[in-house]
């Protein structure tokens, strides 16, 4: 089942950092709804494609709001970010009592809940201006059964258009379009074995590429 944590919570937490971006809880309507749409739709994948709902890791988790779902679907979740403060704010409204919440670099760090059963990197991987260390920790973390989700922001003419329309400044770390991203992932050791566009109504210019990935 998916949760989506109030306006009034995202709003409470999100005011004293970006780990919340407003875009959750505030502004355009349409926007809003396609931005929470990528987490319903990587959901369902999880529900679809891991091969257990023993152990998940939310890579890069912001401020964690995909983690009262995370936490429903899995036995134990794992958020790491760079910064948490938010996520724990999050996990003590929820009272969240099988997650672990983990700040650290994911490039210079250990996970000892590693193996994953299932990774999610919603809307991460673009953030890193070099990727490559980020996917090999993401592949030494995952099982060999388990797959990786992720959510990739595609910055299509679409994309381009859209921030224009409603005024939005592209974040000045998003250094990779999802294209770029899934190449390297490719690359990298994975296999895409499902994909999907956000949303389908534009099927031949998506704003997000959600798809499931496999170690090759």
């Amino acid at each position: 089942m998916f949760i989506k944590p109030s306006n009034a919570l995202l709003a409470s937490i999100g005011t004293e950092s970006k780990r919340i971006p407003t875009i959750y809880y505030s502004g355009n309507a349409l926007i809003t709804y396609i931005f929470w749409l990528r987490l319903k739709w990587i959901s369902r994948r999880l529900l679809s494609f891991s091969p257990r709902n023993d152990n998940c890791l939310d890579f890069g988790g912001r401020g964690g709001p995909f983690l009262p779902t995370l936490s429903n679907i899995f036995k134990r979740t794992t958020l790491l970010d760079l910064e948490t403060i938010e996520a724990q704010k999050i996990k003590s409204h929820y009272k969240i009592t099988n997650v672990e919440i983990v700040q650290a670099d994911a490039r210079d760090t250990k996970l000892n809940s590693a193996p994953f059963d299932a990774i999610v990197a919603a809307d991460v991987l673009e953030h890193f201006k070099i990727v490559e260390p980020a996917i090999a920790k993401l592949h030494e973390w995952l099982a060999d059964d388990g797959v990786l989700v992720t959510s990739l922001p595609t910055e299509n003419w679409v994309y381009v258009l859209l921030r224009i329309v409603f005024g939005v400044k592209k974040p000045d770390d998003h250094y990779h379009t999802g294209y770029e991203v899934e190449k390297i992932l490719t690359d990298n050791g994975f296999s895409r074995v499902h994909c999907s566009n956000v949303p389908l109504y534009i099927p031949f210019a998506p704003l997000y590429l959600i798809s499931v990935w496999k170690k090759s």
